[in-house]
């Protein structure tokens, strides 16, 4: 088990993107706004909606009181990738490009995806020596047999975890690049950071989901289904040594309600134990005197 502790990705820390931020116009305080009209704010990265006719009102500070003049309704689409929510994407047609300036990672995570491949590629410091590079193709589709390989439909690899990434460069420049040739590219998440390991995952993990949709019944049985979002949850168990017992201890207490990305192994096929979210409870239990197991309940964000 690896977890990636994200860092807060600043405007000054994203050097470059080919994704514009022209989702709407940009918020003027001489404008007359009225009910629905949708604006954004590069300050903030954020598209908002007009709730009451006027003129003035700055989004930042009207969004809350007896009567908010604007709704916070997402990011802009350059940003959603950069947000903390799994459902909201940055999508764009054919590949989306962007360059971070994130400091020294270990790890990088990129969930929601859609496209046929991602090329991560770390240079030393920004236009210097490439010192990482890494191509990770997007086709997941099981292939079995020769009769699968003609007819087996195209299953989309979702997720992409590196922990590989060299930590020895504060300076380094970082591109992600995910291509998707003639269709849309998307990406939900994107997170990096350092890595804690936390223990070997053993046999008996369980992964499940939180569906946040609405099954109703009315009177004849008839169901009104409306979709919304869910949440990936799992269980894990980590044998970890002696030696770092008190070490994970502190670390944990330290990231409650800390949204993570949590791998709980990165072996090929089991994709649903790596979950962007936060720890709901954990306990040690010391039954041998060399070798402690650790078991942790970790629930996905939407």
């Amino acid at each position: 088990m690896k977890l990636i502790q994200p860092v807060a990705v600043s405007t000054a820390m994203l050097s470059a993107s080919d994704v514009p931020e022209t989702d709407y116009t940009e918020w003027n305080v001489a404008t007359a706004y009225v009910v629905g009209n949708k604006v954004i704010k590069a300050a903030t990265h954020r598209i908002y909606e007009c709730l009451v006719d006027h003129t003035g009102a700055d989004p930042e500070t009207n969004l809350s009181g007896v009567a908010p003049k604007w709704l916070d309704l997402a990011p802009t689409n350059r940003w959603a990738m950069f947000d903390d929510v799994v459902g909201t994407k940055t999508i764009q047609t054919a590949n989306i490009s962007v360059t971070l300036l994130p400091g020294a990672i270990a790890g990088l995570a990129l969930m929601g995806l859609t496209g046929t491949s991602v090329n991560v590629v770390l240079k030393d410091s920004v236009d210097g020596a490439v010192a990482y590079s890494n191509t990770i193709l997007l086709d997941d589709s099981p292939i079995l047999s020769l009769y699968d390989w003609f007819f087996q439909p195209y299953l989309q690899k979702e997720d992409v975890i590196l922990t590989d990434i060299p930590y020895q460069y504060p300076v380094g420049e970082l591109t992600i690049t995910v291509v998707a040739g003639s269709g849309n590219a998307e990406v939900g998440v994107c997170k990096f950071g350092g890595i804690l390991d936390i223990g070997h995952t053993q046999y008996g993990a369980t992964s499940s989901i939180t569906d946040y949709s609405i099954k109703e019944a009315d009177a004849f049985g008839n169901y009104t289904v409306v979709p919304r979002a869910f949440a990936r949850r799992a269980n894990f168990t980590m044998q970890i040594d002696h030696a770092a017992y008190n070490k994970i201890f502190r670390q944990l207490a330290a990231l409650r309600a800390t949204p993570c990305i949590w791998v709980g192994t990165q072996e090929t096929g089991y994709e649903p134990l790596s979950i962007y979210g936060f720890y709901r409870d954990f306990s040690i239990e010391i039954p041998y005197q060399t070798t402690h197991l650790c078991t942790i309940e970790v629930e996905g964000l939407t």
